[in-house]
């Protein structure tokens, strides 16, 4: 908890707004710019997304859409993206379940699909 509240302190003013993920569609696509990589993620269904990213090592195809956690702290603010937050993921390798957190997020743009 410690590390939260240290973070939440160290970062006022600076977060910016924050994206609900329960406004997320279907074939909706998100860009999240983080300081070593893109992340795009195209929305299937809830928070189910197929994601391509622009640097190799990373996970690709379909993963689900945690939230945000708080700098080096496990705590996340779940269904939420915001900037200085770090993108959570979880996903499954070889049938293991994994989580991948990103470095923190520094931009994220925001594509509807049309109907």
């Amino acid at each position: 908890m410690n590390d939260w509240l240290r973070y939440i302190k160290s970062t006022e003013g600076k977060l910016g707004h924050e994206l609900e993920l329960s406004e997320l569609g279907p074939g909706d696509v998100l860009k999240v710019i983080t300081l070593h990589a893109d992340y795009v993620l195209t929305i299937v269904k809830g928070r189910d997304a197929i994601l391509k990213c622009s640097e190799p090592g990373r996970p690709e195809g379909l993963v689900q859409i945690r939230g945000c956690t708080f700098g080096q702290s496990s705590s996340i603010k779940p269904d939420h993206l915001f900037c200085g937050g770090n993108l959570e993921l979880s996903y499954r390798r070889d049938g293991a379940p994994m989580v991948h957190r990103t470095t923190a997020i520094q931009e994220i743009l925001w594509r509807r699909r049309r109907s």
